[in-house]
């Protein structure tokens, strides 16, 4: 009986043991897979796409084992269409194989505002502050005869323009305000009754 006892005691802890290695086999298997998956401590720097075309980069970040994606356009002044002006993550950022990598290429069109409504309108301060507010530049002006401080045009370069106009953003614009003299009166000609005769 003593016997049988010690048996079935030995079978039990034989069991125990074989069920403990299947489990810490197991476990050891879904993390390797786990580690394998997720790639984890396997990491890639992000190469900087900045300034290269759009093709460029898509070359650059396939031979990295990245992905891409082109999520917004801007304009920036100067540099090609479809060049990237951004990029996330940042250039040396570390990142998973397989990451995307989220682009901002440049537009091939400077994008237009319209001019805000100073024309004959308002005050030299608040056209300034309205123009900048717009993203608007200024030059120093011009000041020609008329009410002091009183908008009377906008010039861009030698064009006049109107409320409203379109406008590249960010333009250069001149101010033509009054300097707060007499405008000269200008003589129309008299019409003498005998010119109708």
């Amino acid at each position: 009986m003593k016997k049988k006892s010690n048996n079935i005691i030995k079978i039990i802890l034989i069991n125990l043991a074989a069920m403990c290695i299947v489990v810490f086999l197991i476990c050891y298997s879904v993390f390797a897979w786990l580690d394998e998956y997720t790639l984890h401590g396997k990491v890639i720097e992000v190469p900087s796409v900045h300034g290269k075309h759009i093709d460029e980069a898509a070359e650059l970040l396939r031979s990295n084992n990245l992905n891409f994606e082109v999520i917004d356009y801007k304009y920036k002044k100067g540099a090609r269409e479809n060049e990237v002006v951004e990029q996330l993550p940042t250039p040396g950022a570390k990142v998973k194989k397989g990451r995307n990598i989220q682009l901002t290429l440049n537009s091939a069109n400077e994008p237009m505002q319209p001019l805000p409504d100073i024309v004959d309108n308002c005050s030299l301060r608040e056209a300034i502050a309205r123009l900048r507010a717009a993203g608007f530049s200024l030059t120093e002006g011009i000041r020609v005869p008329g009410e002091t401080d009183w908008v009377y045009s906008v010039l861009m370069g030698t064009d006049t323009l109107k409320n409203g106009s379109k406008v590249p953003m960010g333009a250069t614009l001149t101010l033509v305000v009054g300097n707060g003299e007499e405008p000269e009166e200008t003589s129309e000609p008299v019409m003498e009754e005998s010119w109708f005769e």
